[in-house]
């Protein structure tokens, strides 16, 4: 877990995404564009009843993993306000 520049928080891990976007809480998620293809479907249903959560998907997963400040490669983060 790491701040971002525009003083949202953001969460590394599925299982925070999940718990975050039902409780309202995600404003943007980040979804590695080299995560495994399965992986990627299920977050994106998560995302589907949730159209004013931002989906980007232009980081790699070692990008993702430098934006938390962790040393393994990251497929999603949730960030929050």
């Amino acid at each position: 877990m790491s701040d971002s520049s525009s003083g949202r928080r953001r969460v590394a891990g599925y299982n925070q995404f999940v718990k975050l976007v039902r409780r309202g809480k995600a404003v943007k998620v980040y979804l590695a564009n080299d995560a495994d293809y399965m992986f990627g479907e299920s977050v994106k249903r998560e995302l589907a009843s949730h159209r004013e959560i931002v989906l980007d998907m232009t980081h790699s997963a070692d990008d993702l993993a430098a934006m938390v400040n962790v040393e393994v490669p990251t497929a999603v983060i949730t960030e929050t306000e």
